[in-house]
């Protein structure tokens, strides 16, 4: 991956309407409108360091710290086909 190509992917990621549904259930920001939701999206693109995005086969996967998600993009359509969390929780401390 090099910075190329990430703003590459950045502009031209696309999604349908029912996989922005998806990804904000998936992401906990169901109250984001559609345009909303790319903006956050283009967020963690532009936000993930390239030493932590990683390309198998024919997916890349973003993972930015930073937002508290995981982006596997398609490498060849630039579509998006999952968002996750890294945490899934907050973890709590026994003081």
């Amino acid at each position: 991956m090099n910075q190329v190509l990430k703003v590459s992917i950045t502009e031209g990621f696309k999604n349908t309407s029912l996989g922005f549904v998806r990804i904000r259930k998936n992401l906990n920001v169901t109250h984001f409108s559609d345009i909303e939701t790319e903006g956050y999206l283009k967020e963690i693109l532009l936000s993930t360091p390239l030493e932590d995005i990683e390309t198998k086969g024919k997916n890349h996967y973003f993972k930015c710290v930073a937002r508290n998600a995981i982006l596997t993009v398609n490498s060849h359509s630039f579509t998006i086909i999952t968002a996750k969390t890294i945490n899934k929780s907050p973890r709590i401390k026994n003081s």
